[in-house]
């Protein structure tokens, strides 16, 4: 995420209309929280509070044994040893204010976003507070500079060429395993000094029919598709994610289905091409929502297991705008600076297909950053 710059925080709260942002976390139990002021990497057990009001400087409420382990932040700082304490320090520090943001969704609509626990609104409401969910001041820190696009560029172009290797490996091993294509993988990220949470996912046949397979010694055969999931980032970057189908010479019914994700792919960039000619910014359940329309037209329906793309970040699955009316309602606006996947599958019960690009946003509209695949790749 972005640096921390209060001015741009406040002139988001006039903007919204909010009186204040209460950064909470007990412990790490708010990642977006430790995230937004550079606390990640930081071994914190207590609760904290942050307070960045629409006016005025901000402050520190933190336990008085952790206080050292804070560095400096804009503001103030105050400190407190008991419980009771922490609920009159919260209590002054909000004293006079009605509606504050923080890390919370009503109905929890945004899981990723839904941060807080129940019985800390619960408290917040007990002093006479109207809760708003931060979404709209955490878009302020989900977006990248150049710095970061183009360490997602490098990431890309790592990936493609990781892709590449695995494809001339099958080709060279037409009875390889799904483990030994994922140690090509493995082997090729790290040679591109990429990093990554996860070994990447290879699936063969009707493996490839489940969206989170774990590879194992299952070997390439006969009329078998193959799916590749690769994701990495430049240590202190931001992630690429790239899925690419490949077979050997698979059913046509794969190659069909292949087609009608490809068209849900590019009816999604286009959909959101033209909002940018239009003067406006879509929002995520919209573009998965278009998208899956495509595969349901076409008789996919049943066979979509997940939502159209998720954001990217620091985190492969980062915190911004996904592309999702399916496992959640996400109602927030793809503005100028994110970046997400756009990656529709389809998982039947002899095979699963998908194809996945990346996209960032411009002021004037969308840039696919990787490679767009068309046909599925014969071995």
């Amino acid at each position: 995420m972005e640096a921390m710059d209060v001015v741009k925080v406040q002139e988001a709260l006039k903007a919204e209309g909010l009186e204040g942002w209460l950064l909470f976390s007990f412990g790490r139990s708010n990642p977006l929280a430790l995230e937004v002021l550079g606390l990640a990497h930081l071994h914190l057990t207590r609760r904290f509070a942050y307070l960045i009001p629409r006016e005025g400087e901000p402050t520190l409420l933190c336990h008085a044994i952790e206080a050292s382990l804070f560095p400096p932040l804009p503001g103030n700082r105050k400190t407190y040893h008991t419980w009771r304490g922490f609920l009159e320090g919260l209590a002054h520090l909000l004293g006079g204010m009605r509606r504050v943001a923080l890390e919370y969704v009503p109905g929890g609509q945004i899981p990723y976003l839904s941060r807080v626990d129940g019985g800390t609104l619960d408290l917040l409401r007990g002093l006479g507070l109207e809760l708003a969910s931060s979404w709209p001041l955490l878009l302020l820190f989900q977006t990248w500079d150049e710095e970061r696009l183009q360490s997602h560029r490098r990431a890309a172009a790592g990936l493609a060429r990781a892709k590449d290797l695995a494809l001339d490996f099958l080709r060279q091993n037409p009875e390889a395993s799904e483990r030994e294509v994922q140690s090509v993988l493995v082997r090729a990220l790290e040679g591109e000094g990429l990093i990554f949470d996860h070994p990447p996912m290879v699936a063969f046949g009707k493996n490839a029919a489940n969206p989170h397979h774990e590879p194992s010694e299952a070997r390439l055969e006969e009329g078998a598709v193959v799916l590749l999931d690769l994701w990495a980032k430049a240590p202190g970057g931001v992630y690429a994610d790239l899925t690419w189908m490949a077979g050997k010479r698979p059913p046509e019914a794969a190659h069909r289905a292949f087609q009608a994700v490809t068209r849900a792919r590019d009816e999604a960039i286009a959909f959101v091409e033209r909002a940018y000619r239009e003067g406006r910014y879509p929002k995520g359940f919209e573009v998965d929502r278009l998208a899956r329309k495509v595969l349901e037209e076409e008789g996919y329906g049943p066979y979509i297991r997940h939502r159209t793309g998720h954001n990217l970040g620091e985190e492969v699955h980062g915190s911004g705008p996904h592309l999702d009316d399916l496992e959640t309602h996400d109602l927030r606006p793809l503005v100028p600076g994110l970046a997400f996947t756009v990656e529709p599958g389809v998982y039947l019960e002899a095979f699963g297909v998908r194809t996945e690009v990346d996209v960032y946003l411009h002021p004037t509209g969308p840039e696919v950053t990787t490679p767009l695949q068309e046909t599925i790749t014969p071995l």
